[in-house]
């Protein structure tokens, strides 16, 4: 298969993803901001997973489906042994399994992205409430009067119509798609971008192609070219993005305006589909990989080198990460500070989020053609490299996590609570640095957190950018995965996504006593 046509299916994959996923997301922004508080939590909880959950991770519980589902005997099933009449009907066969598993997963990654965007999305430059009172304005009375023949009669009124309906095509993108159309871009850039799902469950890609051929020896120069193609797809559902910051009326997010009730039976759907998600990004695919997980971790802690080797690459990588989380935390929220004051500081914003919008495969291939040029050479294939990368590909991340914070509005509790920080009582200066944790350090330890978690499971930036003195868990996992499945290996797997976790989990409990400045 060729770049082109990997790209085109890709192309077709990603996009019927993302508007399969549009109205289910439309409805769970209408269904969350009918619960209250604690059950909203738990929903938005049981929402995010599915997208939290490694791609790797998933990618490996899954390879190999259509395979073992054939060993089942369930084709057999059906009348006239109708699946497999010869190898080539077998081999479409598992290959259409695996194609809509693949949807499936990405999917259920879209879902959370649109419904994100969605939801905490800025109010829309023409409101419902202006939209009628200019159809009441305009009126619908006939054309009629002396001296007016029925051509000329006719000809006003389809004028009139036309006019009505471009105001219908301006409210529709101004009003009820100006939300609907940069969640869509974001859902479909992340079926889009993405690689370990398709590259373990072996489907064709744009990414799996062009990582492979970098990887075989593809000139760097004849990479980057390669990339025209997919960065073009890209950039023509990038510009609603942009379209959406240069004209957005605030930054106040519009949840208040997500009145639309729903009926028990639609409820009991989303939490339905939630549980599917759920089920197919991590239940599943624990069971799937836990069948021999503990014999593998039996054998991985006898084996003391193994072990230890093991969690030197993950503190490593973790390290490298949360250097770069910090880092994009920070400028990030610089940078949206100054956006406030204009919207050219706003477009400002979006040309630093480009190049992680570009996607991690094209941001690394970009980054080493750079670092190539005799000024910067020095830095090629260092741990400067690998955190420029790191940050340049969180940049749109910690800023689309920095508009999440900034829309809970927690500015007067914070400013309460440093005032009880003044109080000469310790009892006092302890709940106040509870409330200041509970409105603000909470939100921002989890986002690094967050973003830490993400960078770190990202294989491609740390295949291409790295130095050869460092390879991470993820990738030496990956390099692994294409031998099959064993107890060792899967052992593995579950130590590298449950240790970086655990390890953000009992800094958070312990927070009291080692952050006492909290």
């Amino acid at each position: 298969m060729t770049l082109a046509a990997a790209c085109g299916l890709s192309l077709v994959r990603s996009l019927a993803v993302a508007l399969a996923a549009w109205p289910v997301c439309n409805l769970q922004v209408a269904w969350l901001s009918g619960l209250e508080r604690r059950r909203r939590r738990l929903a938005w909880l049981a929402l995010l997973i599915p997208f939290l959950c490694p791609e790797l991770w998933a990618g490996y519980a899954w390879s190999g489906f259509a395979v073992r589902l054939a060993n089942t005997g369930l084709w057999s099933l059906f009348p006239f042994d109708f699946f497999s009449l010869t190898p080539q009907a077998v081999v479409a066969r598992d290959a259409a399994v695996d194609e809509l598993l693949l949807d499936l997963l990405l999917f259920f990654r879209a879902v959370p992205v649109g419904t994100v965007a969605m939801y905490f999305a800025p109010p829309p430059p023409i409101s419902r409430e202006a939209w009628y009172c200019r159809k009441l304005a305009l009126g619908g009375g006939t054309i009629c009067g002396a001296g007016i023949s029925p051509a000329e009669g006719q000809a006003r009124r389809l004028h009139r119509n036309l006019r009505s309906l471009g105001a219908w095509l301006r409210f529709a993108i101004y009003g009820r798609f100006h939300t609907a159309l940069p969640a869509v871009a974001l859902m479909f850039l992340v079926a889009f971008q993405e690689f370990e799902l398709a590259s373990l469950i072996g489907r064709p890609a744009w990414t799996v192609w062009l990582f492979d051929a970098q990887v075989g020896g593809l000139g760097i120069a004849e990479s980057l070219r390669l990339t025209t193609l997919p960065v073009v797809c890209q950039s023509i559902f990038l510009s609603p993005l942009l379209w959406t910051i240069l004209t957005s009326r605030s930054n106040a997010s519009s949840i208040d305006k997500h009145t639309r009730q729903l009926s028990r039976r639609m409820r009991l759907a989303l939490w339905f589909a939630m549980i599917v998600g759920l089920s197919v990004t991590l239940i599943v695919p624990a069971m799937l990989v836990g069948g021999g997980t503990v014999e593998g971790l039996r054998r991985v802690m006898r084996n003391t080198v193994q072990f230890r080797m093991l969690l030197k690459e993950i503190f490593v990588g973790m390290a490298y990460a949360l250097t770069a989380a910090v880092a994009a935390a920070l400028i990030a929220a610089s940078l949206i500070r100054r956006a406030r004051t204009s919207r050219l500081a706003a477009a400002g914003v979006f040309g630093a989020a480009l190049p992680g919008l570009a996607g991690s495969l094209v941001l690394s291939l970009a980054l080493i053609h750079l670092l190539q040029s005799p000024f910067v050479r020095f830095a090629y294939k260092t741990p400067l490299s690998l955190v420029a990368g790191l940050i340049l590909f969180l940049l749109p991340r910690a800023m689309a996590l920095r508009l999440l914070l900034s829309s809970t509005g927690t500015s007067t509790g914070l400013h309460l609570a440093a005032l009880l920080r003044e109080s000469g009582a310790v009892p006092v200066r302890d709940r106040a640095r509870e409330v200041a944790w509970q409105l603000r350090w909470r939100g921002e330890f989890w986002s690094v957190a967050i973003l830490s978690y993400w960078v770190f499971f990202d294989l491609t930036l740390a295949y291409l950018l790295a130095p050869v003195t460092i390879v991470s868990a993820p990738v030496m996992l990956y390099n692994q995965m294409h031998f099959g499945k064993n107890a060792v290996l899967s052992a593995l797997v579950f130590l590298t996504v449950l240790v970086p976790a655990l390890i953000f989990t009992i800094v958070a409990a312990a927070r009291r006593f080692v952050f006492r400045w909290f």
